[in-house]
């Protein structure tokens, strides 16, 4: 049994070489690494937002609606400062031996951004005044949809960094 349990490990350690070759040659070396990072974040934010909502509407969540002097704080807002910020940050001209620090954050930070402004879009959409949108309007779903094929675009068939 002995042998097999180091044998269990040593595979452990060969996929994770594994994984890291792959991620090296087909991400960093194709120039695919703020794409991916950007996409990956972006549907993460999506899905921990719309949780987030379930939750909330089903009255058990750890986080309630923000709420300011009576009107309800969208999180599309954050999503909106978020993109502000991280194109700002892409922006600077900043030292190369940050350049790589700063390309993942702002890449993380618009993914964020981006997904919580497409979370928010079909109640952007079927919002009118004094009236309360609909957030799992389908329109939702389109934005959703149309950010992914636009990445997976993106990371077969552009060279972005």
């Amino acid at each position: 049994m002995r042998i097999l349990e180091r044998d269990k490990i040593v595979k452990k350690r060969n996929y994770g070489e594994w994984l890291g070759k792959v991620y090296s040659k087909y991400v960093v070396k194709k120039g695919k690494e703020s794409i991916l990072w950007t996409f990956i974040t972006f549907n993460l934010t999506i899905l921990i937002s719309r949780l987030i909502v379930l939750d909330v509407e089903k009255g058990r969540a750890l986080f309630g609606y923000l709420y300011i002097k009576g009107y309800h704080i969208h999180h599309f807002y954050y999503g909106i400062i978020l993109l502000i910020i991280s194109n700002w940050l892409a922006l600077i001209k900043y030292k190369k031996l940050y350049k790589n620090f700063f390309k993942r954050i702002t890449s993380i930070m618009f993914g964020g951004g981006l997904g919580l402004v497409s979370d928010e879009f079909g109640l952007l959409l079927t919002m009118e005044f004094g009236i309360k949108g609909n957030y799992w309007a389908p329109q939702s779903y389109y934005a959703i949809a149309i950010g992914n094929i636009i990445f997976i675009f993106c990371l077969l068939f552009t060279k972005a960094d």
